[in-house]
């Protein structure tokens, strides 16, 4: 099996997902499409949750960076 890889946004990702419900197949592509279907929702899942962990990430860090210049301001 040949892989290959190209870059998507998630705006993209789940264009292509949502595009795959519309489609019309016959009985022999139907497994091929649900398998499909279902690699791009796991691939938008674990998206989704890395950058979940990002901006909570982000948000810890900007947590305690205030609270520093707090302790700054108040040493003053």
């Amino acid at each position: 099996m040949n892989l290959f890889s190209i870059d998507l946004t998630p705006s993209e990702l789940n264009c292509i997902r949502q595009s795959l419900d519309l489609m019309t197949v016959q009985g022999t592509d139907a497994k091929f499409l649900a398998n499909l279907q279902i690699k791009l929702e796991k691939e938008i899942m674990e998206i989704s949750s890395i950058l979940q962990q990002e901006q909570i990430t982000k948000e810890e860090a900007l947590k305690q960076l205030i609270a520093s210049e707090e302790k700054k301001s108040s040493k003053k």
